[in-house]
């Protein structure tokens, strides 16, 4: 009798792990979930008041993450009505042959206030050049260490984009260039490690990605991922002397093909005004 109840506890775990491992493999990494924060911005002007940004970061177009999947996110995106789109780096993840059929299915997406990106460490791990180019080509706009205006009547927001910072392609001279730091910003940096930095002092809002929200986040452990410095700000909203940054899980994988405790996410931010 107790080797008959051992062995039905031993097969009761492994068809356990069985189960968790196909859940990790086959469901989460593709059961995409779209978030919606509101974020007040210091002195917003009323007419970006509500503003509605789509933010879809860390693709990893790969052996892992195949094009069905891709042409998944960016149906998604389509039917959230953002008024911009932003994409946050890492488009693929260590194969050029990926980069420009990526950015094929990234030119179906369109946004009134337009689609507008930066790289991310594994881009220039792959190809930054290339990459840059497909996306251009895709009629996506890349603010490689750049800075426009976002303008609706008379009123203006203030959008930057840096390089990766981790690869030292971050030009922060460049970027800020022109940018007034009294009046509203929002920078996109593919790494959230920014944050700790100088330059951003004054921002009102950063978007980033990287960290995947750990991929990996377990039951009463959280991400171990976190405990590493790189991946401090692992996923959500944090906020530090008024300026506010978004960190969004992503929808790809890299490394292990699973994701669990930390479903996929694209991300809608509505900005709000705010006077404090």
């Amino acid at each position: 009798m107790r080797r008959r109840i051992l062995k039905g506890l031993a097969a009761s775990g492994l068809a356990g792990i069985a189960a968790s491992s196909g859940y990790a493999r086959f469901i989460e990494p593709f059961n995409y979930e779209i978030t919606y924060t509101e974020i007040p911005i210091r002195d917003l002007p009323t007419e970006f008041d509500g503003f509605r940004l789509v933010q879809i970061t860390d693709l990893h177009h790969s052996r892992i993450v195949p094009r069905e999947e891709i042409a998944r996110v960016i149906d998604l995106v389509r039917g959230l009505d953002g008024e911009m789109i932003v994409l946050t780096g890492d488009f693929t993840t260590a194969r050029r042959r990926y980069i420009e059929p990526c950015a094929e299915l990234l030119s179906a997406l369109s946004a009134p206030e337009g689609v507008w990106a930066v790289l991310g460490n594994h881009d220039h791990y792959t190809d930054p050049e290339l990459t840059a180019r497909a996306l251009a080509r895709a009629k996506i706009n890349v603010l490689n260490n750049a800075n426009t205006l976002i303008r609706r009547k008379t009123a203006t927001l203030q959008l930057i984009g840096i390089d990766d910072w981790s690869w030292g392609a971050t030009d922060w001279a460049r970027a800020f260039k022109g940018i007034d730091r009294r009046r509203p910003s929002i920078l996109l940096s593919h790494q959230p490690r920014v944050f700790d930095m100088e330059e951003t002092q004054g921002v009102s809002l950063i978007l980033s990605g990287h960290t995947h929200g750990g991929q990996v986040s377990l039951p009463l452990i959280g991400a171990p991922a976190r405990f590493a410095k790189e991946f401090r700000y692992i996923a959500g909203l944090y906020e530090r002397h008024g300026t506010r940054m978004y960190v969004s899980r992503g929808t790809g994988m890299v490394g292990i093909p699973v994701r669990i405790g930390a479903r996929p996410e694209i991300s809608v931010i509505s900005l709000r005004r705010s006077t404090v």
